[in-house]
């Protein structure tokens, strides 16, 4: 085959799972070639909360907190009702607190760990987040380890627009766009594009209940690898699976945390009325806010919640921006927000009644502490944040055909991989994106390099 160059590891894409791929395989001693389609490193990664579940961290153990991978399992199976690739779950969940610690002490990422809220579907304080609780901190400090890593040679505005292959059907390079065509020859290739949520016709024929949602991801994301796994004969898992969120800021364009939620919070809609479990998940929860009038939500909590949510880089966002209503009573509450007052002046009384465990919640949800004045509020759209279907990987992100035999020298991570959330959006647990991302980066680096050989 005529190449233009070559490397070891082609790694496309350079969101977070492309980055944690490509230091993963430069560490063992593998050159690699990092392509971008866009004109800078970005993906899903950086508009997460950068958020990283693991359990039996060194940094859970100090806060008190002993569990291990099994128990992460167990969660990430009861939210998915067991609808998932174990063997690839499993791999994860045992993957996860040797990649904290690794992004830690071998790539001086900072993480700390998160001990004042559960996400919904955990049953462990488990996440491990940089100071910001954003994902836009986490992809800096990954690129800042990239730079100190000569093996690797970043090149962005370059979108690969074929992968190549060799007489036998493996895969051998890919045809990379930059100033012309390049024919790009590797000895691995490592899809890391993350899914199709910014390719609408994918998302109406796969996940249709969510297509009219605000797209809060990254444009990028078109569904290249999907399309390319399917030419090269590549199995396809989950393609309805996707990742939604119930709180971005409406007119704002910033995701609100559900922490806010998990502290008391709850949501109404543009009659004053709760219309479900928001404890539930804030994934599944979005296709639920959409049913409602307009699409719409507010999301109230009181003073003490925003208080303790401070830390969230999101919430100082929404408050620069003035993206949030306060008020000392309900009913002023109510005209700022321009909801019927009597309703939700009822909506709060109803919720405060169980949440002091005087009645059941209308929808059964274990709520409280009760809401007290003054009151904070933000009006809400929901979103889709990504696909959690795509190409069917094994326990070391070798992409496999329908019968379980790998295409030679092709992995994928990410979003480009079908994910561990089962289908549609309740099985999504808090943390399975970036679990599958980063998880799944460090698992395609480590044995692409390793086998380079083979």
């Amino acid at each position: 085959m005529d190449v233009d160059l070559t490397t070891d590891v082609l790694v496309v894409g350079a969101g977070g799972c492309g980055l944690v791929a490509a230091l993963a395989a430069a560490e063992r001693g593998a050159e690699v070639l990092l392509v971008e389609k866009g004109p800078r490193p970005e993906g899903n990664t950086a508009r997460s909360s950068g958020m990283i579940q693991a359990a039996g961290t060194r940094f859970q153990r100090a806060a008190g907190v002993v569990e291990g991978p099994a128990d992460l399992a167990a969660d990430v199976f009861h939210k998915n009702g067991g609808d998932c690739d174990q063997a690839v779950a499993r791999a994860l969940c045992r993957a996860a607190a040797p990649l904290v610690e690794w992004l830690v002490d071998d790539l001086g990422i900072e993480l700390r760990f998160v001990g004042d809220f559960t996400y919904p579907g955990h049953s462990q304080l488990r996440m491990h987040a940089p100071p910001s609780r954003t994902g836009a901190e986490l992809m800096a400090g990954l690129l800042a380890a990239l730079e100190q890593r000569p093996r690797i040679q970043l090149v962005c505005d370059a979108p690969v627009v074929e992968l190549l292959t060799d007489e036998y059907g493996a895969v051998s390079g890919a045809v990379v766009e930059t100033s012309g065509r390049e024919r790009v020859g590797a000895k691995k290739v490592i899809l890391a594009l993350n899914g199709y949520g910014g390719n609408r016709q994918l998302v109406r024929e796969h996940c249709p209940e969510i297509a009219d949602a605000l797209y809060f991801g990254h444009g990028g994301n078109t569904g290249e690898a999907l399309l390319w796994g399917r030419d090269l004969g590549a199995a396809a898992d989950y393609l309805d699976a996707y990742q939604g969120h119930a709180s971005v800021a409406d007119g704002y364009g910033t995701l609100v945390t559900w922490a806010t939620v998990m502290q008391g919070g709850f949501l109404v809609n543009l009659q004053g009325r709760r219309f479900g479990d928001e404890s539930q998940g804030y994934s599944e929860f979005a296709r639920v806010v959409l049913t409602q009038p307009d699409g719409l939500a507010w999301l109230l909590f009181d003073r003490r919640v925003f208080d303790r949510v401070q830390s969230f880089q999101d919430i100082q966002e929404c408050a620069a921006a003035g993206a949030f209503r306060q008020a000392a009573t309900i009913e002023a509450f109510a005209e700022r927000a321009h909801l019927p007052a009597d309703a939700l002046g009822e909506t709060l009384a109803t919720y405060n009644r169980a949440a002091r465990g005087e009645a059941p919640d209308p929808f059964g949800r274990q709520a409280g502490p009760p809401l007290d004045p003054p009151f904070v509020g933000v009006r809400v759209t929901p979103a889709l944040f990504h696909t959690q279907g795509g190409l069917r990987v094994d326990p070391h992100a070798r992409v496999l055909r329908p019968d379980g035999v790998p295409i030679p020298n092709l992995y994928a991570g990410g979003g480009s991989a079908a994910g561990i959330s089962g289908h549609g959006a309740a099985g999504y647990l808090s943390g399975n994106g970036l679990l599958a991302a980063l998880g799944l980066g460090k698992l395609a680096g480590d044995h692409a390099a390793s086998t380079l050989s083979a």
